[in-house]
């Protein structure tokens, strides 16, 4: 069985655009706008990070729920290797 890959127009991106009006990426651009505005001219501090982390963290919240926490499971949804997602789950004190 052939994975689904992640890319514009996906089903994730589709669904987004049906609810809201606007894809995944779209929102992640207006955030990343509206935390400029924000900042009122300040120097923005690890922003790589920053945006990884919103991201990152519901992503696993989400994985590990739907799975009803089975790490093998989850790790397999995400496409990530079991020991991988252990050590992300750590970092996001999600364990």
């Amino acid at each position: 069985m052939a994975k689904p890959s992640v890319r514009s127009g996906s089903t994730i991106e589709r669904v987004s655009r049906q609810r809201s009006g606007e894809t995944l990426e779209q929102c992640v651009m207006r955030s990343l706008k509206q935390y400029f505005e924000d900042l009122d001219g300040a120097p923005p501090h690890a922003l790589h990070e920053m945006v990884t982390t919103a991201v990152e963290r519901p992503l696993l919240r989400f994985a590990m729920e739907r799975t009803g926490g089975n790490q093998c499971a989850a790790a397999e949804l995400l496409g990530i290797n079991r020991n991988t997602l252990r050590k992300k789950l750590q970092q996001h004190r999600l364990e």
